[in-house]
């Protein structure tokens, strides 16, 4: 419905149900005509609509018939995102639908810079208001906090003079009820858009516009700000969202060895005055064991939580919540680390899982994924500032890296099959790996430590060989007769070399075992980091061009000058 015209042309798609993770998601199916659209239950149309994007979202709200009674229906959030993706042009009708406490929490999430509200979007949002035409305006103005008005309104204008000039028996006076103020304007942008506003509610909502101008009047901008910002955030702490740096401790530390799950309470009070955020959590998919427990159980409660949840982290993080990929981005990491707690405290156990999101806040269960992803970046850190940590090569270098992402991932090097990749580190397979390999890298600091040979001193050094150069320069140097020592090679050691540990243009059973004996002796398992140099030493001897051979290219060995 549209300007109270039915559309009998209009064909909307019918989506079919279909399970997708953790919700019921709607897949395109048939085209219905509106009038069989409508002829659905309210409840089918607004499922419809919360699971719609941008366009078609709308598209199902205009043409429902009951769109007024639909809207207010929406998560505040839901609408916010759809107006921020279809711009100012779609925003006067969805506007003229919302309710007075969307479009309050739509000025809270936008019109705000820090503590302090923006005038460019104040005024911008003054605008889209008054495109809502004359009775949607005196509705809000009514119903909104005067106070919130009285500061978006004080941004732009100065009385100059008011009720104490009023003279009733000045017969002009007593017909124009504007002379009761005189106004200053910021700009010629406010005069024309504020002035519109001001007059239409002077017209028809005169004991608002009395009440609010004489606000702007006797209030001290500072004072009126605060007042505003405080309220503000209470509202907004409702949905979930607090002051970035009380919001910053849903990062706090918990022990995961010392972790005890349970201490929920009931969830349905804070649930029960919020509309359903479902159309929010499809912005990412839940994957493993979480996504089978929000399959399985996805209630209002539940997904209130998860929103909150969500709000909160968003806060913390300063994301731009009216980005649906920014959005979607954030709820992704809420949900691969929700997931690694899970896993972390119950394996694969879907009915010990639920028990756990049914007795154990979700906040709490995030400290706990968020901790066992510090606890592997604290040990990346400490290896890369460690004795070897200047010298890793690129495999171990790029593994270290990408756990001190936010969030850290797990780089998995190239196979046969495979190209190297970063992975989301939201398993228990994905954290044993990972945790793993840093034991594995742990090693190599230990091998170093009890080979016979120093690491060069990395302030003297203006480029610094990588542990793969010194330890199969020092190799080398063994099977030439001398010290196992990285001291540099000649260019006819290489030939000699050669032919020494290469067969067939591979290298030999025997030089493989020479190398492998080498931490073996050592009660060390490096199986990675030889693998890594047995696969240098064959590409580079194999193509090894003494004629052409460059002394500053080192190949896996150290040469000399």
């Amino acid at each position: 419905m549209k300007d109270g015209k039915e559309q009998p042309m209009t064909r909307i798609n019918l989506p079919a149900e279909r399970q997708v993770e953790h919700l019921t998601l709607l897949r395109q199916g048939r085209q219905i005509s509106t009038k069989e659209y409508n002829a659905l239950t309210s409840g089918e149309r607004l499922e419809m609509i919360r699971q719609a994007y941008g366009k078609k979202k709308y598209d199902l709200l205009l043409n429902a018939s009951d769109a007024e009674q639909l809207t207010p229906q929406l998560h505040p959030q839901e609408l916010y995102m759809t107006i921020n993706e279809l711009g100012s042009e779609y925003s006067a009708e969805l506007l003229m639908l919302a309710s007075s406490e969307q479009i309050t929490t739509l000025l809270d999430l936008d019109c705000w810079d820090g503590d302090t509200v923006s005038p460019v979007l104040s005024l911008h949002w003054i605008q889209l208001l008054l495109e809502t035409g004359p009775d949607k305006v005196c509705q809000l103005v009514r119903e909104i906090e005067p106070e919130i008005l009285a500061i978006f309104l004080k941004k732009h204008l100065v009385i100059t003079r008011g009720l104490e000039v009023y003279d009733d028996d000045d017969a002009e006076n007593a017909r124009r009820l504007e002379s009761l103020y005189d106004i200053d304007f910021a700009t010629d942008d406010a005069a024309k858009i504020i002035g519109a506003f001001l007059k239409i509610i002077m017209e028809q909502a005169q004991q608002s516009y009395l009440l609010i101008m004489e606000m702007i009047r006797s209030e001290i901008m500072a004072s009126l700000e605060e007042e505003v910002f405080q309220g503000r955030n209470s509202r907004l702490a409702d949905l979930g969202f607090a002051p970035p740096a009380e919001a910053k401790n849903i990062y706090s530390f918990i022990s995961p060895e010392d972790f005890i799950p349970g201490g929920k309470s009931d969830y349905r009070l804070e649930a029960d005055e919020l509309q359903n955020p479902g159309a929010l959590l499809v912005q990412a998919s839940p994957k493993s064991l979480l996504a089978e427990v929000l399959t399985n159980g996805l209630n209002h409660e539940l997904a209130t939580e998860l929103c909150m949840l969500a709000n909160r982290k968003m806060s913390a993080d300063n994301t731009d919540i009216s980005s649906a990929s920014e959005v979607g981005k954030s709820l992704q990491e809420i949900y691969d680390t929700l997931n690694l707690a899970m896993e972390h405290q119950v394996g694969t156990d879907i009915d010990e899982a639920e028990r756990l999101v049914d007795s154990t806040y979700l906040l709490q269960l995030f400290q706990l994924g968020h901790s066992l992803l510090q606890q592997l970046q604290n040990k990346a850190r400490e290896l890369l500032v460690g004795p070897i940590g200047p010298y890793l090569d690129y495999p171990e270098q790029l593994f270290l890296d990408a756990l001190l992402e936010n969030p850290p991932v797990l780089y998995c090097e190239a196979t046969a099959n495979e190209p190297s990749s970063l992975q989301s580190i939201c398993t228990s397979n994905a954290l044993e790996r990972t945790k793993l390999r840093l034991l594995q890298i742990g090693d190599l600091q230990r091998l170093f430590d009890k080979l016979p040979f120093a690491l060069p001193n990395p302030e003297t050094e203006t480029e610094l060989p990588s542990l793969s150069m010194l330890f199969l320069t020092a190799i080398a140097n063994r099977i030439l007769g001398r010290a196992f020592s990285p001291e540099p090679l000649t260019a006819e050691d290489l030939l000699l070399l050669k032919a020494q540990t290469m067969e067939n243009e591979e290298v030999s059973a025997e030089f493989r075992r020479q190398v492998q004996s080498v931490p073996e002796k050592l009660d060390i398992s490096c199986q990675i980091f030889i693998d890594f140099c047995l696969a240098c030493w064959q590409e580079d001897l194999q193509i090894l061009d003494l004629d052409n051979l460059d002394a500053e290219d080192q190949l896996c060995l150290l040469l000399s000058s």
